[in-house]
């Protein structure tokens, strides 16, 4: 899959380009792994060192940041060093983190869809074990069918490696990514539904369908973050069914340079839609600006939220009953 993709890279992008103009993109290319390194890096100290954020849904979100990060902290610099000494790692390294994102938002899909069809069952299918299990898989799986291609020695000329690639994109990205849009088709018009039918009960104190319309929310979040990773990463699917089919002539440096970016656009936006639309992540961000940068009161003093008041009081009641009681 990457392995051919990396020498088409070098082939076609290292002529065209003066320069000045590859020392800019390396800057670009730099600052965006930066940008994306950092946002993951944040998502996944959230779940790691918030204990609220620490569900099963969000240890499945944790090992996709992961599959991002490595795109921002390995992918990024393999690829710039890539056109000064070629080699073959940066292709390897693209399937592994395509497949890796693949499996781990069908991961994803998979929770939520037991979240919403099978609710009362949840617990005890979306357990521990079974949450290592999908992420273990999520991560060994694509580990081994990315390297595969050292069977043969990576000839991206031999029948086995196009075959090899053919198959991958079918079985591993074109039925999954299906079948994710379809369930999630799916689940977000059986829980609109859901949510519209129960809105009556809500106001009646019934809180069944609050409920519903978070899990429907928590859908649409990862809805998008899936419509997000196919725009991404459909340049550099394309690339790999024009290698495939020997169609060389429909790729240009341009389309090959775009799909680096994308792919790293890709690994920057996952995290920013958690932090924008997950209502848990958003919820937990605002806490902690109101406790870093509280707002003021009428009077000009700064506005203390429930827990510093608490302490506060606390405080004081101990101080007082040390001096009235020495």
């Amino acid at each position: 899959m990457g392995n051919t993709t990396a020498v088409e890279v070098n082939s076609y992008f290292s002529e065209p380009v003066d320069a000045r103009t590859f020392r800019a993109l390396i800057v670009s290319w730099a600052l965006l792994g930066l940008i994306s390194a950092g946002l993951n890096l944040f998502v996944c100290a959230m779940v790691i060192f918030n204990k609220k954020l620490r569900t099963m849904t969000n240890y499945l979100v944790l090992s996709l940041s992961i599959s991002d990060l490595m795109v921002a902290v390995v992918f990024v610099p393999v690829y710039i060093i890539d056109h000064y000494v070629k080699t073959v790692i940066a292709g390897y390294f693209v399937a592994f983190v395509l497949l890796t994102t693949v499996f781990n938002l069908c991961g994803v899909t998979y929770e939520r869809y037991i979240a919403l069809t099978r609710p009362f069952r949840y617990r005890a299918i979306i357990n521990n074990q079974n949450v290592t299990v999908i992420i273990s898989i999520s991560w060994i799986l694509p580990l081994i069918l990315s390297l595969l291609p050292l069977a043969w020695n990576t000839d991206a000329t031999s029948t086995i490696h196009k075959a090899y690639l053919a198959t991958i994109l079918a079985t591993c990205i074109f039925i999954p990514c299906t079948t994710m849009v379809c369930v999630y088709m799916g689940l977000l018009r059986v829980v609109h539904r859901f949510v519209i039918r129960n809105k009556k009960r809500t106001c009646k104190g019934n809180n069944t369908g609050y409920r519903a319309g978070n899990e429907e929310k928590a859908a649409g979040v990862f809805a998008i973050v899936l419509a997000m990773f196919l725009v991404c990463w459909l340049p550099l699917i394309y690339i790999n069914i024009c290698l495939i089919t020997d169609q060389r002539h429909l790729l240009s440096h341009e389309l090959i340079l775009i799909s680096f970016y994308t792919l790293v656009l890709n690994s920057i936006l996952d995290p920013v839609i958690f932090a924008l639309y997950k209502k848990d992540f958003r919820e937990m961000l605002k806490k902690r600006l109101r406790l870093k940068c509280p707002g003021k009161d009428q009077n000009g003093h700064p506005k203390e939220d429930s827990d510093m008041g608490l302490r506060r009081l606390s405080l004081k009641t101990n101080n007082f009953e040390e001096v009235t009681y020495p």
